[in-house]
């Protein structure tokens, strides 16, 4: 555009790419009623973890620690994200 200064891209390994955060994932409720059941549902908290590879594409990798008795004591997710068009 014009008038604007051309920015560039960080370095490949670079802090700036990086992101961070809090993720809680779990049941909220069921057919029947809405809300949180801690004896029967599952429900996890744990941090987020994400890296720019480019302007469109991403890595993101998560651990989630399980909050009640029914859910799995720890979960690892990893995933990759691709943006196919940009405004």
């Amino acid at each position: 555009m014009a008038g604007m200064a051309s920015k560039s891209a960080p370095p490949a390994l670079s802090i700036s790419r990086l992101g961070y955060g809090l993720e809680m994932m779990g049941a909220l409720g069921d057919n029947k009623q809405f809300g949180f059941y801690w004896s029967n549902q599952q429900q996890y908290l744990g941090p987020v973890f994400s890296y720019a590879i480019s302007s469109t594409s991403s890595i993101r990798l998560e651990t989630a620690f399980g909050l009640s008795r029914v859910s799995d004591p720890l979960i690892l997710r990893l995933g990759l994200s691709y943006m196919l068009g940009t405004l």
